[in-house]
């Protein structure tokens, strides 16, 4: 307690002093300790809150803006879904045949050629060609292009040429080039470029000819 003592007798000015400087002493110690760390966890917190904000904002502004292209997205699928309906699979392909051959012979045409070609690769398709020569009338003809038109699945006319002949009741002979497609299996390479297209190889130059020997007895 003796050390207390020149503060219990201090005159009550000093008291007042000494106990202002204490709450001044306590008080700078929790602003320092207590407040002001957190003080700064709230400006910290306040700040992510900020920026998470912003982050939703602009979710959902990118949100607002993807839409259309999502239902376009979704349509593009639905008709890549149909049009994959219609094309054979590589199994189906005599099928095919089978069908444009007899649809031939219902419209009343007289085959003389029908030659399926290799296949060539397209970007995402396989086109499978099919070299067709037949005879018959214009109506006839007429006929035979509704009803392959008709056809579930799909067969195009890349190449036609008509040539009349020589016959009553107006005979014409047709030299057609048809065609139908397949998808080409996801993840297959792509098709290789032709020399002189964009992304295509470049050509191997030639290798030059060695000169000719001179003649015998020629001088340099």
């Amino acid at each position: 307690m003796a050390l207390l003592d020149p503060i219990v007798n201090a005159p009550p000015q000093h008291k007042l002093i000494l106990g202002a400087m204490g709450l001044l002493i306590v008080g700078g110690l929790g602003y320092f300790l207590l407040i002001s760390p957190a003080r700064t966890e709230r400006d910290a917190l306040l700040q992510e809150n900020e920026v998470r904000r912003a982050e939703v904002l602009k979710a959902k502004a990118d949100e607002a803006n993807l839409r259309p292209f999502r239902a376009m997205a979704e349509a593009l699928r639905k008709r890549l879904d149909e049009a994959k309906v219609r094309l054979p699979q590589e199994r189906e392909i005599p099928q095919v045949y089978r069908q444009v051959s007899d649809l031939a012979a219902q419209s009343g045409l007289g085959v003389a050629l029908f030659q399926p070609k290799p296949p060539e690769d397209r970007d995402v398709l396989t086109e499978v060609p099919i070299a067709f020569t037949a005879e018959g009338t214009y109506h006839q003809m007429g006929a035979f292009f509704q009803r392959m038109g008709q056809m579930p699945r799909i067969v195009s006319l890349n190449e036609f040429k008509m040539l009349g002949i020589d016959r009553p009741q107006g005979s014409v002979r047709a030299e057609l080039i048809l065609a139908t497609y397949m998808f080409r299996p996801e993840g297959a390479p792509p098709p290789p470029g032709k020399p002189g297209a964009p992304g295509a190889p470049p050509a191997k130059p030639a290798t030059p000819a060695p000169p000719a020997a001179p003649p015998a007895g020629a001088t340099r």
